[in-house]
């Protein structure tokens, strides 16, 4: 297998030997993406995948142009600082969690008076409660009888109350 570098493109391709098989098994394994159909070019942009290659290497052997090994060797040494620089920003976010989360707990933390517990003259005092329910208003038709509203779900003819309806009314509207 041999490797390229295209410049049109910005990455590594793979040219297979006759060993066809192998050199698709060691592409794949490395993590190289291919295009597709017509072609099936197998390449990758990063310089990880060729240094799983190098250690992994297929049985028909490998062979890299000078190109190539010049884009992969400064590709490299930048891969490996971004990798220790990525180590250190994660253990530097995990302290910073760590320690933003016991301020939290501190800040939250509940004073317990000498006395050992605590009751309700060591809490403050509650504000007064306040309703914001406002009924509606009642309704303009009266009772003839009493003279207090009359809902809906109330006789209606003659306008009666529920406390009144138990006085039966004849038909002039006159109490029997």
């Amino acid at each position: 297998m041999n490797l390229i570098w295209n410049s049109g493109l910005s990455r590594f391709e793979a040219e297979f030997s006759t060993d066809f098989n192998g050199d698709l098994a060691a592409v794949k394994a490395a993590g190289f993406k291919t295009d597709g159909a017509p072609l099936w070019k197998w390449y990758t942009y990063k310089a990880g995948p060729l240094g799983k290659l190098r250690e992994n290497r297929p049985p028909s052997g490998l062979t890299i142009s000078p190109e190539a090994r010049e884009q992969f060797t400064a590709l490299w040494t930048l891969e490996e600082k971004n990798v220790k620089l990525k180590a250190e920003l994660a253990a530097h976010n995990k302290v910073l969690k760590k320690k933003l989360k016991i301020e939290e707990q501190q800040g939250n933390a509940i004073v317990i008076p000498e006395k050992g517990y605590i009751d309700a003259s060591d809490l403050p005092p509650a504000p007064p409660y306040l309703s914001t329910y406002t009924p509606p208003p009642p309704p303009e038709t009266k009772c003839i009888i009493c003279g207090g509203p009359v809902y809906f779900y109330e006789k209606q003819d003659p306008p009666t109350c529920l406390w009144d309806e138990k006085i039966v009314l004849d038909n002039d509207g006159e109490v029997c």
